[in-house]
């Protein structure tokens, strides 16, 4: 039975959908997602609206660089694809340590609100563990951050991310209310033991000293339902990074373990 409930990261499935991009959709179509978060959508636009008309598939939220970039051509595409919010998945963590930076980087974001009004779209920003463990006095960047954005900005809570920048979610997400609006749900082993580095595309590079294991939702450390019941009104949004076993039965584990949590 499909689940208008949660979304799915694509980013997950970056690699198969290089080998299979149709085939990697129905596949996900056929675990019972019929939302999805799509990334690298601008280039892709023409496969994913082919895609998604063919699985019923529909696209609430998207990831693209928002901050320093020209806006134009990502806002056409997200309309194309019917996509309502879009979120800026990473601003490097060099510029989470300097008051300054944080302010010019919500600056940039609630520029880039304004310009989405013309769309019809609102944007948002997702976190990494950079923003949760460094602090400005006694508050997390997130948090410093979050109080100068426009009220019409949204946040997407990353909950692996959060535990692993060493604050707990539900407290967290306690704090920011209702301003946080989409939620990446994953977990993981040895996450606080494990140095977090990313390359330029933003995503994670393994080490030798590296223990982090991801696992399927509801399997490891972060309290995931927890996370899930403190923001109901959050649309919850399965997520991998890296996966060592079959990403399709992750994917799966993680959907059914999220379809059965009590919102």
């Amino acid at each position: 039975m499909r689940n208008s409930n949660i979304s799915l990261q694509l980013y997950t499935l970056r690699h198969e959908i290089e080998k299979d991009f149709g085939g990697s959709i129905a596949k996900v179509a056929s675990i019972g997602f019929s939302q999805v978060e799509p990334w690298n959508f601008i280039e892709k636009a023409d496969s994913y609206a082919k895609a998604f008309a063919t699985n019923g598939i529909t696209a609430p939220s998207a990831h693209a660089h928002l901050v320093g970039v020209e806006r134009k051509e990502t806002f056409e595409a997200a309309v194309k694809l019917g996509i309502k919010t879009v979120i800026e998945p990473i601003v490097d963590q060099s510029k989470w340590v300097d008051a300054n930076d944080i302010s010019e980087i919500a600056h940039e974001l609630n520029k880039a609100a304004e310009e989405a009004i013309e769309y019809g779209l609102q944007v948002g920003y997702h976190n990494h563990a950079w923003e949760i463990a460094n602090k400005i006095g006694e508050v997390s960047t997130l948090e410093y951050f979050e109080e100068m954005l426009e009220a019409r900005v949204v946040l997407e809570v990353d909950a692996y991310w959060v535990h692993a920048g060493g604050l707990d979610g539900p407290d967290l997400l306690s704090r920011l209310g209702n301003r946080v609006q989409f939620l990446h749900i994953k977990d993981g082993k040895n996450i606080r033991s494990s140095e977090n580095i990313f390359n330029e595309r933003g995503e994670l590079v393994k080490s030798e000293a590296n223990t982090r294991e991801q696992v399927p939702a509801g399997q490891g450390e972060v309290p995931l339902a927890a996370v899930v019941k403190t923001a109901p009104h959050a649309l919850p949004i399965v997520e991998f990074d890296e996966y060592a076993g079959d990403i399709f039965e992750g994917i799966k584990e993680s959907f059914n373990y999220v379809k059965g949590l009590p919102r």
